[in-house]
């Protein structure tokens, strides 16, 4: 009779992990609210070796306001006001960045398909086409690309990323590749947030390394908080930070 006890509750106890891994099944998808504000600040660090106790080379921390507009067919459409920007280095004391905007089309994927920059008041034509062009390839805050159908905790997808490196006539362009993991769900302020890690690895030819995690908002269906620690070509050493503001 115990052994039968024991079977039944072995039984049960299993039932209860598979209903909790399912409840956790979730399906990361892109479908803000029009209207929705998000004021976000996202901060980096970059280091000339792979070194990080002294100063860094260069370091910036930047104030965006997404803003979702009305949709453009199946995309959904986003403001990106760049609000202030503070920098180290030769750009130290002036805000560059402040009154710029981008509008980005991005799909459910998280896929970006076309980005408009938009030039403050005031600004030469030479220097908004300039700027312009460099700006357009901003993916903005959300961008990222989520698999398709609802995914549980273990799931895997994989993805790259180009990343700037240096500055001036200096940057170079590597490209990463970029193992995403879906750990968990937590529950935020009553918001459900899924929980996901990244590892990235070296493409063809580049030396790439390093790590980080994305907490992605689920209801709000906007990322929340994210981290990069990354290591180029064993000499640029990356520390990003992207976090929501009240």
């Amino acid at each position: 009779m115990k052994n039968r006890y024991a079977v039944l509750t072995l039984g049960l106890l299993s039932a209860g992990a598979v209903v909790d891994a399912h409840a956790q099944a979730v399906q990361l998808r892109f479908a803000p609210t029009v209207g929705q504000v998000t004021h976000y600040r996202i901060s980096s660090r970059q280091w000339s070796s792979a070194d990080t106790a002294g100063t860094p080379a260069m370091q910036s921390t930047m104030y965006q306001t997404q803003t979702v507009l009305p949709m453009d067919g199946p995309n959904y459409v986003l403001k990106v006001m760049f609000d202030s920007t503070i920098m180290s280095g030769a750009a130290a004391g002036h805000d560059v960045m402040r009154g710029w905007a981008i509008t980005i089309h991005q799909d459910p994927s998280g896929n970006t398909v076309a980005t408009d920059v938009t030039a403050p008041p005031g600004v030469p034509g030479f220097l908004a086409g300039m700027m312009g062009k460099s700006m357009r390839s901003s993916k903005g805050p959300n961008s990222r690309q989520w698999p398709q159908g609802a995914i549980s905790p273990g799931y895997t997808w994989t993805d790259s990323m180009s990343m700037s490196v240096g500055s001036g006539r200096n940057t170079k362009q590597v490209m990463c590749h970029l193992t995403w993991k879906f750990e968990r769900v937590d529950h935020e302020g009553g918001a459900r947030v899924a929980v996901i890690s990244m590892t990235a690895t070296s493409a063809a030819g580049e030396a790439c390394s390093g790590g980080g995690e994305t907490r992605f908002d689920i209801d709000g269906s906007r990322i929340a908080h994210s981290t990069m620690d990354m290591t180029i070509s064993g000499q640029s050493h990356i520390k990003t930070e992207m976090e929501t503001l009240p």
